[in-house]
Order: C-alpha cells, then structure tokens, then sequence
C-alpha cells in the first residue's frame, strides 16, 4: 500500500518531526491509516462532542442577540430621540389645536390645557432692546404731505472733480467746480419725484454719476441719492438757493454698507467705546476698538464674538443705519454705549513694545446713536380662557409664553382665537402599538422558553457535514437549534420582572408602613372601580400578553382622568434608589409608572435605549455581559465569569487541547507501525537471501 506521506523520505528519519516517513503496511500488509485512525478515534470524539458544545453556545448567543435587538426595539418607546417615545407628556396629549387669526397669534397645546375657546388680544408685542443710529447714506426725507411743497422748486449740486497729480505730486490737471441745476420739478408725490429727478439727471452733466430712488423703511418715506461707485467727483447738494424745506447740504456718497470702511464715516482716528447689556457687563462693560481702516462689518464681528450673540451690531444697506439688537426681549434686556475719548493703552512684554492710548473720534455721535441705557419692551395680552367671562391680562417677557398648557406665539397687535378640542383617539391608537410590539417581544421569550429540545438533532460534526448537501444541513441545524435556550434563567427572569410592572399598583406617594394609602385612581385591569379596560390575555400559553379588554373604559380614563393616567404609565418618583437594594419593591418602584418601570428593568438588562440595537453590545446591561463580554484570554480557560464568550473560549482552548493530544497520539502510533513495517522489510530481505543461497528462490 502507498504511504499517506510524501515519498521524499527515508525509513531512518525522525518519528517526531515532518520528515516523518509514515508507511502503510508496504510490507505486513496492514491497513495503517485506518488501523491509526480507529485508535485516536476516542480523541477525535472529544473533539466533536467540544465542536459541538462550541457550536450551541455560538448558537445561543445568536438566539440572544436576535432577542436583545428585539427588546433594543420596544427601548424606542422609551427613547428621547425616537419618534414613538412615550415618557413625556407629550405622547399623551388628547389636545388638538385650531388657530382662526394666525398673523395675530398662534397657540399648541399640551395634555394640561383645557378644552375649549381662548380669546387672546395682544396690546403690546414684547421688543429688544435696540438702539439705531442715524443713516449714513445721502438721503432726503420726505412725505406725501412734503412732496407737494417741491413743485415748481429747484435742486442745485455741486459737482467738483478730483484733480490729477503726477507720480512728483504735481498736479497736473486742477479741479473743476460747477453747478448742476435741475430746475422747474413738477411732480408732487416721493415716488414720482424720484422718477422726475432721474429724468433730469440723465439730460445733465451729472448723467452717469448719481441716481435717485426710493426707500420706505417702515417709518419713514426718503429720496435716496448714490453716487456711482467708479465716479471719483466730490458732488454735493446745496441748501443754497433752493427753497424746500426737506433739503439740507449733504455729500452725496456710493452708499454705505458692511464693506465700507470707518474712514468712509469720515472717521479719521482709532475709535473706542464700551458695551453693557446684563449684570455683569454693568458691573464690568466690554471694550470694543477699531481703527479708522477697519470695515464696519470688522467692527460687527468684534461686537457679535465679544457678547457671545447676546448683542448684535448690523447694518441696514439700504438706509446706511447702523443697529444693536440685544438677544433677548422684554423689559429685563437692555444695551448701553458709551463713547470712550483715549484708546486702551498695552503695557509692554518681553516680545512686544507698549502700545500708548491715543485720542479717538467719537463713533457713537458720528453714528447718530444715544448713549443713555436703552431697555426692551414687555407684551402685553389679554387671554380669556374657556369658562372665563374676563380675560387675565399679563406681561410676558417674550412673544412666546406658555400659561396652563397653552403655547402662545404673538406675532402682531390684534385679536385672535385658539380653539382647543380634545380627542383620545391618538393615545389609544399609542397604546396599541405599544402593547403590539410587546406582545410581539413576549411571543418571541415566551416560544424561545418553552420550545423542547429534540435531542435527535445536535450540531453536526465535520465528518457528518461532508456526506450532506447544503439544504439538508440548514433543515439539520434549523431543528437543532430548537429548545437551546428552553427555561433560561436570564429570560424568565425579565419576563417575570416586566410582568410585574403591570400588577404592582403605581402610587403618588409610597409609604412602606401602610400601602393601602397613596395609590393612584386608575389600576390595571378589566374589572373594578378605575380599571383602564387592559389586561393580560387568560390564555395560559400567550405568556402574558397583553389585550385591551374594554377599550371604552380606556378612552375614559384618558378623557376624564389624565392626570391619574399618566402618572400610571409615566410617572416619575422623585426619590432616589438606594443602590444596595434592589429596585422592585423599593419606594421609587412604587411610585414610578409601568412604562417607568419597564424602561428601568430593561436598561439593567440590555443598557440604555439606543445603544447596541444590533445585540454585541458588551459595557453595560446584565443580559449584554452575559451574551457578548469576554473576561478570559488566558491560556489555561480558568479566570473568566463564565459568560457565554468566556465559555466560547473555554471550548476553544479545550479543542486545541484535545486536537493536539490527537496529533501527538497519530505521531507516536505510526511511528511503531513504521518500525514494525521497517522489521517486516528486514526479515524479508533475510529470508529473500536465505532462499537464494539454498537455490529455492523462484
């Protein structure tokens, strides 16, 4: 027979290593590979028996994970960040808004409002405190009223153009100074001024250079004029000679926005003032400085980063008026400039010179801003509520407030309506999908629990696998892992836990000396006084499911009795758990609410809603641990915590164990059949010799 080895080898090579020359009964005739193989086979047979209990232990964490992901999804019930959370107020809001005047005021409700009609008369809106200059841009104000005064007037401009000087600072084409006289205006309203002035500026010298518009900001009405931002002329409108009493000199400019510069202001020195708008910042103002070469929106920038957003500096482009709008509303914010006349002087350090004060311009006068405290303004509303015959005026800090479970938003001066209905068909329908995707949980632990173990069907073994085909090892492995995790203590313990959140009676105040008092109204159940119409199925083999029995007494309780309903489902004790003991039975258990409740039990087994919802999760949650946390990595498999990694593990060193006691146990056994075969080819080399010299060999 051929050896199961290389034939490269010799008969004199070592027993102990690869060169091992392993020969198959060449010479006695015996079956070596299978004869070896029948003596290891109590080895190979540790081998699979420990494959075999890896396998279900593998198999039993996937059956886990499979339930932990399951319950990770009834934890989005209980999740701030999912859709379906049910622990706040909100989700058992019966309260549905209609708002007949919504440019007036809007309102939401929420489960504490009381059904009916608000009546809300908004007087004052609550403001910011503000403070706005004076515009920067060239412009005329101007009314309908005024308007009629210009026709039949004149507007006079001065145009001087900028002189030429030579790179010697020789001037080498002076300035020339003239006038433009747009005469004999015959519109009467600002608008159609504007379109007049426009007209006889293009059929002038000063064609291309300025233009005239409109603005309206809300207030006032203003003829606006702008230079073309190419033109380097030095052009002005002149009091001189005209007789409307809306004009008085100005330079006309491109227009003033964030871009500019300060020096475009006409500032011309560094400019420095303090800032004050709270507690702090009266007691210690901010120091806010820029030079003249500094653009205003620079200067913004310092004023936003330096208040942290609580004051804003802005520009409007239109008007050229600068701005500051405190973050808040209401008479508690307020904002106050002052002008500072020297800049801070800096000390010097070992890297840099002493930076002396120098005197500024005063921005806040060249802005057109106050410099006294400017303070925000209150709201002021009447809100009649259902049942009231005069309504409750109040001041609100704000244009949003929230008065017995009405959201208000004021959005202008006027009256408005806000109908609240209120309806339970929203929590009920909450309600089923709870108790939908429980059930579906209890279905799941309930077959997992009593599923029996059909001991005909174990995990295969390699040498079972090879002789079948790949539909009949997953029909194979599908029955074997029936029953695996049949009575486990972890399950039943959860489902008797969560069970128990249902039937523990949930109380307002708990008091250990005598539980009859304290209870809140509603109980679960089908029967009695307070029953909510839910309760566990009388089907033994559902586990525990729950099925709302009268659905009636459901929406009354929702309809009639909130306050008690919410403090049964999401209650929260405001007692803190002794953490050496345990938390059913404890004050805080009592006082909490069933969904309370399961959301506590469920984060000491699986961790925090959102966290591992694939089932590996491994830091936190007794059923996580047990299923996912390896303690042991060393080489002997004795310092874990027998988790269900640790024991994986342990089944891995064993196989190792066993598959090298295997090896070593091939190695000795063909190394004595070797020297048997080696005897054999010895003593028949003899007797072939023997036979030759006596003349009988054939």
């Amino acid at each position: 027979m051929t050896s199961i080895y290389a034939s490269g080898t010799t008969a004199s090579s070592s027993t102990s290593g690869a060169n091992l020359l392993r020969i198959s009964g060449m010479a006695s005739g015996i079956d070596t590979d299978a004869v070896v193989k029948s003596m290891v086979s109590n080895y190979q047979s540790k081998i699979d028996k420990a494959n075999q209990a890896k396998q279900t232990l593998q198999w039993q964490q996937e059956s886990y994970r499979g339930i932990i992901s399951s319950i990770k999804g009834l934890q989005d019930y209980f999740d701030p960040l999912s859709s379906k959370y049910m622990l706040s107020g909100n989700s058992f809001n019966t309260n549905g808004v209609t708002n007949t005047n919504s440019s007036i005021a809007t309102g939401a409700s929420n489960s504490a409002a009381m059904p009916g009609t608000y009546t809300v008369n908004v007087q004052k809106l609550a403001e910011q405190a503000k403070l706005y200059g004076k515009s920067q841009n060239s412009m005329i104000t101007v009314s309908a009223a005024s308007a009629a005064n210009w026709t039949g007037k004149t507007l006079t401009f001065d145009d001087t153009t900028a002189s030429v000087v030579d790179s010697k600072g020789v001037i080498t084409t002076a300035a020339v100074n003239s006038k433009v006289v747009l005469s004999s205006l015959t519109s009467s309203t600002p608008k159609d001024l504007v379109t007049e002035i426009n007209s006889k500026i293009a059929a002038s010298n000063l064609n291309g250079k300025i233009t005239a518009s409109y603005v309206n900001d809300g207030t006032n009405e203003y003829i606006k004029l702008t230079k073309a931002s190419s033109n380097t002329d030095t052009i002005k409108l002149i009091d001189t000679d005209n007789t409307i009493d809306d004009i008085k000199d100005m330079t006309i400019n491109s227009g003033i926005s964030s871009a500019s510069k300060l020096s475009d202001l006409g500032i011309s020195k560094p400019v420095s003032f303090t800032l004050s708008y709270d507690a702090a910042t009266n007691t210690k103002p901010i120091t806010i400085e820029a030079t003249s070469d500094s653009t205003i929106k620079s200067l913004m920038d310092k004023v936003n980063s330096a208040t942290g957003g609580e004051v804003t500096m802005s520009i409007d482009d239109t008007t050229g008026k600068v701005s500051f709008l405190s973050k808040d509303f209401g008479s508690t914010s307020s904002i106050k400039i002052t002008n500072n006349t020297m800049t801070t002087a800096v000390a010097a350090t070992t890297a840099t010179a002493a930076i002396p004060a120098v005197a500024t311009d005063n921005i806040i006068t060249m802005l057109g801003l106050s410099q006294t405290t400017t303070i925000g303004k209150d709201a002021l509303v009447d809100v009649t509520e259902p049942g009231q015959t005069i309504p409750t005026t109040t001041t609100q800090n704000s244009n949003k407030f929230t008065i017995n479970g009405v959201a208000y938003s004021l959005v202008s001066k006027g009256s408005a309506s806000i109908t609240v209905t209120s309806n339970s068909d929203t929590v009920v329908t909450n309600m089923k999908k709870f108790i939908e995707d429980y059930n579906a949980i209890v279905s799941t632990i309930n077959t997992k629990l009593t599923e029996k173990k059909d001991k005909n069907y174990a995990p295969l073994t390699d040498a079972q696998r090879t002789s079948m085909s790949a539909d009949q090892i997953t029909t194979w492995e599908t029955k074997a892992k029936v029953g695996i995790l049949r009575k486990d203590d972890n399950l039943t313990n959860l489902m008797t836990q969560l069970r128990g959140t249902l039937y523990s009676p949930v109380y307002s105040s708990y008091n250990s000396a005598d539980a009859t008092t304290g209870k809140v109204s509603l109980k679960f159940g089908t029967y009695g006084t307070g029953a909510i119409g839910i309760d566990t199925s009388t089907d033994y083999s559902d586990g525990g499911k729950l099925v709302i029995t009268d659905e009636k007494k459901l929406k009354d309780a929702i309809e009639n009795n909130m306050g008690e309903f919410k403090k049964m489902f999401i209650g929260a004790s405001s007692t803190d758990l002794d953490t050496t003991k345990p938390y059913a039975g404890s004050k805080k258990y009592n006082e909490d609410g069933i969904f309370t409740r399961m959301d506590n039990i469920m984060r000491d087994y699986v961790a925090s809603p959102g966290l591992g919802k694939d089932g590996t999760y491994s830091l936190s949650g007794y059923m996580n641990i047990f299923v996912n946390k390896q303690y042991d990595f060393g080489t002997s498999g004795t310092s874990g915590k027998n988790t269900l990694s640790d024991q994986v593990y342990n089944k891995t060193l064993s196989i190792s164990k066993f598959q090298t006691q295997l090896n070593d146990a091939s190695t000795r056994y063909y190394a004595k059949f070797t020297a048997l075969e080696k005897a054999m080819n010895k003593l028949n080399s003899q007797q072939s010799s023997l036979s030759s010299m006596l003349g009988t060999s054939s």
